[in-house]
């Protein structure tokens, strides 16, 4: 019976690189027909949105959208507020050498910056710096030697690795409609002006080839009140969401890495039984990508022999990652934010946009110290008639600890950060108090290399050889020995000489007689 290699086949996301870049979106946007004409603008701000990632040679090619919001005076002999919303379309390139084709990448992409200038009454001039931060993997399937058989009393010699196996990539993408009531107390609606859509309470459970994905969309609201004045009005509404994304071969005891994403939103007054704009519908599509990981035990065949022929073993080392751990923890921020000299004072808080940001973190022994920022732009009514709309700017900094036993600073980190939860409230007309609840997720992984089984190559030994042997070989071990080289060494089976120097293991120490049997016939 001939030498024959039994393999199994495990498929890996080897990291290509990462790649960090600013891009300046510039544009022109025109006021619509159907709007008046602008004599001051209130507030602009916008947030972005990728459509499509393509991978090319060396490259990551990135495709998206700038959202913005605008809410002007218009030149009316009223001065009425209203809104603007439009999207500026953009393509961008982040170099990563390595990328091919087809291989798999990652990109978050925020907004920065905003700048405009108003150009005449009819068009505004805007400038967004957006950051992109990218990351490319490959998809690798591999197959490994785990066994040799067909040759009699052939000697193994294994070692086994917990590797980070890919399971694949599932998505879902699904549309949610919602009709959401002006709270009692607050004027119909005239016009929506601006709405904030944010995902909370995110949460997710493993069952068998499916990931059950559940949190709450916050719709934060502004509108011009159906009463005299035109009041500017505010309303908060949550929708909870439960989603199932399908991930063929994941289990309770696999990992997931989730994303969510809202592709698009629109929302519109609506009538309720009264005939009264009490109504705000809104249609939100949400999509949730989810990459599944296993831990899987591989044994890779290190070395091997026969007592009766020689085989040669040509092998290639092959990275990957060895998950050492993962930890899911939560920061607790509190912070009061006080108003500069000239912000005018406020009215009512209207929102509280929250965005952490990473400036450095330090791997130690068994934790990970993580320290940043939470960029807050606190959105409010102000009690000011030439300003009614403001927006003020502070940031709130964190230094965090997560505990991840095994860890060491030689080990790459995976942090990703999100709000789980803001709640504000105003403490003056001068001052907000925010309390931010942040979720830490921290992998960790360290690179490690298996030897690959490429070829193996059976041959005869020269008989001559072990006709001149003894039956017995007395041997005293040198510094490095080892059972497997000793018995390797004399073409003789490891089990054998155990058995016939009373060893329950393999240890054995420099100068320590071995009695060595000559294969068998």
């Amino acid at each position: 019976m001939s030498l024959e290699l039994v393999k199994e086949s495990i498929r890996v996301n080897q990291i290509v690189g990462e790649a960090s870049t600013q891009a300046v979106i510039e544009s022109d946007i025109i006021v619509p027909d159907t709007k008046p004409d602008v004599a001051r603008i209130l507030l602009l701000d916008g947030d972005v949105h990728v459509n499509r990632l393509e991978t090319v040679q060396d490259k990551v090619i990135v495709e998206g959208v700038v959202r913005y919001n605008i809410i002007y005076v218009s030149d009316e002999d009223e001065a009425s507020i209203k809104s603007i919303n439009t999207a500026v379309n953009f393509s961008e390139e982040l170099n990563i050498a390595g990328t091919r084709q087809d291989m798999n990448c990652k990109v978050k992409c925020d907004v920065e910056h905003v700048q405009y200038e108003i150009l005449n009454s009819r068009k505004i001039s805007t400038k967004a710096v957006i950051r992109l931060n990218g990351r490319v993997m490959n998809e690798i399937e591999k197959q490994i030697v785990n066994d040799l058989t067909g040759v009699n009393n052939i000697q193994i010699l294994r070692k086994k690795f917990n590797v980070n196996c890919y399971l694949g990539r599932g998505d879902s993408v699904t549309s949610i409609t919602e009709k959401m009531e002006v709270p009692s107390g607050k004027p119909a609606i005239r016009e929506v002006l601006r709405t904030d859509v944010k995902i909370g309470n995110r949460q997710y459970k493993i069952t068998e080839n499916k990931i059950v994905a559940e949190g709450e969309i916050n719709v934060s609201t502004l509108y011009i009140g159906d009463d005299e004045r035109g009041s500017i009005q505010s309303m908060e509404h949550g929708i909870p969401f439960t989603q199932f994304v399908d991930l063929p071969g994941i289990n309770e005891d696999g990992r997931v890495e989730l994303d969510f994403d809202i592709i698009d939103a629109s929302f519109e007054p609506e009538e309720d039984s009264d005939g009264e704009l009490r109504l705000l519908k809104g249609e939100i599509e949400l999509k949730i990508c989810a990459d599944g990981y296993c831990k899987r035990d591989v044994g890779s065949i290190e070395d091997a022999y026969s007592p009766r022929s020689k085989i040669d073993i040509e092998k290639q080392p092959f990275k990957v990652e060895e998950l050492v751990g993962e930890s899911r923890s939560q920061a607790i921020l509190k912070d009061s934010l006080v108003l500069d000299d000239e912000s005018p004072d406020i009215s009512q808080v209207f929102n509280v946009i929250a965005r952490p940001v990473i400036s450095e973190y330090k791997v130690m022994d068994n934790k990970v110290v993580v320290e940043g920022v939470v960029k807050n732009n606190v959105l409010y009514l102000a009690d000011n008639d030439e300003n009614p709309v403001f927006s003020y700017e502070q940031e709130i900094p964190f230094r965090h600890t997560v505990d991840l036993d095994g860890i060491t600073p030689d080990m790459s980190c995976d942090i990703s950060l999100d709000v789980e939860h803001c709640n504000y409230s105003m403490i003056s007309a001068r001052e907000v108090e925010v309390r931010l609840i942040l979720d830490v997720n921290t992998g960790a992984a360290k690179q490690i290399s298996i030897p690959v089984i490429e070829k193996v190559v059976e041959s005869p030994v020269d008989d001559k050889r072990f006709d001149s042997q003894p039956s017995i070989t007395i041997y005293f071990a040198q510094p490095g020995d080892t059972l497997w080289k000793i018995g390797k060494r004399y073409y003789s089976v490891v089990d054998d000489i155990k058995r016939l120097n009373n060893l329950d293991d393999d240890a054995i120490k420099p100068g320590q007689q071995i009695l060595i049997p000559r294969r068998n016939a």
